[in-house]
Formats: C-alpha cells, structure tokens, sequence
C-alpha cells in the first residue's frame, strides 16, 4: 500500500527542534508512542506495514541555505529504517503573497497519488499553511482516486510559568470533515439546516 505523509519543517531561524515524547490525547496508538521531534513520525511508525511504499512530502520555507530542522527530519526517517521511503523537499520562498500560497497548493497536489492512504501533521508552519494543507487533503480525498484520509495530527506543549511541562498529540481529522458536512445540510431540502449540521456534529443528544 502507497501511504503519504506530510510534514511542515519550521524554520531553523525561529527554533531548532528537539526530541519529546508526546502522549496520543484523543486516539490509541498500536505501539507506544517514541520520542521524536517531528509529531509525524511516530504516526509513520505506527502505521507503516511490511510492503508498505512510504512517501514524506516536507513543506519548508527557505531563509537559510543550510537547514537542520529538515537534516532532522531525514535522521529520524532513517532510523525508521523504512526500505522503500521518498523524502520529497518541498521548498517555498519566505513568502505569504497569495501567488506563493497557490503555488504551495499546487506543489502539494501534484506530489499527491490515487491509491494512497494520507497523515498529515499541522504542528508546524506558517499560520496560513493549515488553509492550504487542508485544502490539498480535500483534493486528494474528492478528486483522487481510492484515497483515504487516515488522520491529521497536532502536537501541543503545556507550559507551567514558561517552562515546558507536558505534550500530547491530537487527531484532529474531525476539523477536516466540517467542509463535508456543511455541503450535506446545503444539499438537503431540510428547512432547518443549522438544526442538522447541529445534529450531525451532535448525534448523541436527543432530538
């Protein structure tokens, strides 16, 4: 199975990364989870299975010519030792004009493939990249064929008077599916739409 994995590398101008163990929050792991400094690579470990084809795909930003955040990212791929593993460095100029912003979307979606399962991480970026990996999932999940959208994850870090305490990581895949839902209530010939988006996002409380 084809299994694609997506990263942001941040900038190492802003902060150099360092190995935590953070804690799945609000999903169960087959394994335990590892110390990394990327939050997707314990998902990669967790989910590649033998015969697996993996490709990472990094969105960075470039500012310097030598980067360790994405050096990093290839060490702990390679400790992975994966024996059929791409690493696609996806470089984007320090940019947030809206011409860059498409040009991302587009580098994105052409390194997408059909028969593929995706996991996508949103730790890390500009705060307009979400917009745009989300937006690239979509493409993926509507216009490719035999997809599936497997999970996107946030790592957060709990500070006690500044100082770094704890991490979890979460799944927040639901995120991705509000789009969908929405589209499905503008569908209906329901009166109430706002009533069934409430519903749907609800459906254990009463009607």
């Amino acid at each position: 199975m084809k299994r694609i994995y997506i990263t942001a590398v941040p900038l190492q101008s802003n902060f150099l990364l360092t190995p935590k163990l953070a804690l799945p929050a609000n999903y169960i792991m087959n394994h335990d989870p590892r110390p990394s400094a990327y939050p997707i690579i314990p998902i990669l470990a967790d989910s590649v299975q033998e015969g697996d084809s993996v490709k990472v795909i990094a969105v960075r930003q470039q500012n310097e010519e030598r980067n360790q955040n994405l050096e990093l990212l290839r060490q702990e791929l390679d400790e992975l030792a994966l024996p059929d593993c791409t690493l696609v460095d996806l470089t984007v100029p320090e940019t947030q004009h809206k011409d860059q912003l498409l040009a991302l979307f587009e580098q994105l979606t052409d390194e997408l493939e059909d028969n593929a399962c995706y996991y996508a991480c949103a730790t890390f970026g500009t705060k307009t990249y979400p917009l745009v990996l989300f937006s690239a999932l979509r493409y993926a999940d509507r216009l490719l064929s035999h997809t599936e959208i497997k999970g996107i994850y946030y790592r957060e870090v709990k500070r006690r008077n500044g100082v770094e305490q704890e991490y979890h990581q979460y799944d927040v895949s639901a995120l991705f599916r509000l789009d969908s839902i929405v589209d499905m209530a503008a569908d209906t010939d329901l009166s109430d739409k706002r009533g069934f988006v409430r519903m749907l996002l609800n459906p254990a409380d009463p009607v």
